[in-house]
C-alpha cells in the first residue's frame, strides 16, 4: 500500500509547513525554485522542473515542465542502492577471502609473492563475482 499526499500550488509558508507535517515519511518534493528552495532543499527528493534557477536549489533537475520524470528517478534511486549494496557484498567477500588466504599461509609460515597473489586474486575475484550476483 503506498500513501501519498499531492500539493499544487502552494505558497513557500505551506510547503515548509507541509514538509514539517510530513517528518518521518519519504517526501518529494517538485518545484520552480522560485519561492520553494528551502523546501527543495529539506525534502527527501527535491526535484526542480526550472532549468535555469533552480538548478542550485534542488538535488535533481529536470528538462520536462511536468512530474513525469519522478517515477524514473525512484526507479534509478533504487538502481543506484542495489548497485551500491552488490559492491558491497563484493569488497567484503573478497576481503574476507584474501584475508583467509593470508591467515592461513602465515600460520605455516609462508608468503605469497606479487604475481602469485595475482593468481589466487582471479579466482577470488570470479568467485565473489559469482556470489554477488
Amino acid at each position: 500500500c503506498v500513501c501519498a499526499c499531492v500539493c499544487g500550488r502552494d505558497e513557500r509558508t505551506t510547503s515548509a509547513f507541509a514538509l514539517s507535517f510530513l517528518q518521518g515519511q519519504s517526501v518529494c518534493m517538485c518545484g520552480d525554485g522560485a519561492n520553494d528552495c528551502n523546501a527543495l532543499k529539506s525534502a527527501h527528493v527535491g526535484v526542480s522542473l526550472s532549468v535555469a534557477e533552480a538548478s542550485v536549489a534542488a538535488p535533481f533537475t529536470s528538462r520536462v515542465q511536468n512530474v513525469s520524470c519522478v517515477p524514473r528517478l525512484i526507479k534509478e534511486g533504487r538502481a543506484a542502492l542495489v548497485t551500491a549494496f552488490g559492491v558491497f557484498k563484493f569488497i567484503l567477500l573478497y576481503s574476507f577471502i584474501e584475508f583467509t588466504s593470508a591467515l592461513m599461509l602465515y600460520y605455516y609460515d609462508s608468503n605469497l609473492g606479487d604475481t602469485q597473489f595475482l593468481y589466487c586474486d582471479l579466482p577470488a575475484l570470479l568467485a565473489c563475482l559469482l556470489m554477488c550476483l
